[in-house]
């Protein structure tokens, strides 16, 4: 999976707007909420007018700011002799062209079409675009998004919420204060598939009340199953932890929030892991070859396979192996 984020759009756009320079378009026009981001970034470099697509198909009144200075001043889309629709990404081209279709035929003339990220070399639904992308990909400005949620894991430290303070990190009542009161970080659109988290066992009812508060909506909640903090830090069993959950629940996109885990879980299971801390997607496509060396995939391999094995056993003496196994290897 590649990922793409807003400084990517950016440095590509500025280096592509001589091939707009020429064009003379008096209106740009964002056909998406996402495809608003380009939209303006466009707008802005050529001095140009920009609205939503809503606006341009009923015509409404344009707006501007007081610093910006048009050297064609419309006042409204229909005035436009020359107009460009921007979309983010163009996958399929129905949807585009769908949008397309809404605009008035007493205008349908003037538009030219850009998509700046396409799924296909060579296409003829639209009039130009900015950048091939084989494979999947993501964007910083939808990484959040339901089509994603929907089909992750999520941790929750440093990802959903703030993480606790060294003081409040106590194993005690002043952790479990920080449990039912952390500051919300962020509130993915839609229902998470699984949310797979280092916090112990013993405090799923704060978690919850936590999540149910915050009206973060998931499937299922996944934490680890060891009596003590002290017991945790010992194993370190945090990466290897998500990465098992990872793979058991068949997901394909972990958002993690250390840039160190992200990385171990994305080793352990050769999945998409998105990091918080450092807005870097951890993929096959993104890595290429892995800076510890041959040695460590093939321990991840082997790390790897003994954790799927040892889910076949049956749940008591899967934990009792599980323990025994993160025993010799921590």
């Amino acid at each position: 999976m590649i990922y793409k984020t807003y400084s990517d759009l950016s440095n590509l756009i500025l280096n592509k707007i001589s091939l707009l320079q020429g064009e003379d378009y008096d209106l740009i026009v964002g056909v998406s909420e996402a495809g608003m981001v380009p939209a303006y970034m466009i707008a802005l470099y050529l001095n140009k007018h920009c609205c939503d697509l809503e606006t341009f198909t009923c015509n409404h009144k344009l707006k501007a700011g007081i610093s910006r200075n048009p050297k064609v001043n419309i006042e409204y889309p229909f005035e436009a002799k020359k107009i460009l629709l921007v979309e983010d990404t163009n996958d399929s081209g129905h949807s585009f062209n769908e949008k397309i279709n809404r605009v008035p035929n007493l205008v349908k003339k003037a538009i030219s079409t850009i998509c700046i990220y396409s799924s296909k070399p060579l296409r003829n639904d639209v009039d130009n675009f900015l950048e091939y992308i084989p494979g999947d990909f993501a964007f910083e400005w939808n990484i959040f998004h339901e089509n994603f949620t929907s089909n992750s894991c999520f941790d929750i430290d440093g990802v959903l919420c703030v993480d606790p303070s060294g003081e409040q990190d106590d194993d005690g009542e002043k952790y479990k204060e920080f449990l039912i009161n952390a500051a919300l970080l962020l509130k993915p659109k839609g229902k998470i598939k699984y949310l797979v988290t280092s916090r112990l066992e013993k405090y799923r009812k704060e978690t919850e009340s936590w999540l149910l508060k915050n009206e973060i909506e998931y499937e299922f909640l996944i934490m680890l199953d060891l009596p003590s903090k002290e017991e945790r830090q010992k194993l370190n069993m945090n990466a290897i932890h998500k990465a098992e959950a990872l793979n058991n629940s068949k997901q394909e996109l972990f958002y993690e929030s250390s840039h160190v885990e992200a990385f171990k879980i994305h080793e352990l299971t050769q999945k998409p892991v998105y990091c918080m801390e450092t807005n870097k997607l951890y993929s096959k496509e993104t890595m290429g070859l892995l800076s510890f060396g041959e040695e460590t995939s093939k321990f991840s391999k082997r790390t790897l396979f003994l954790i799927t094995q040892l889910n076949k056993l049956p749940k008591p003496f899967y934990n009792t192996a599980r323990n025994v196994y993160r025993f010799f290897v921590y």
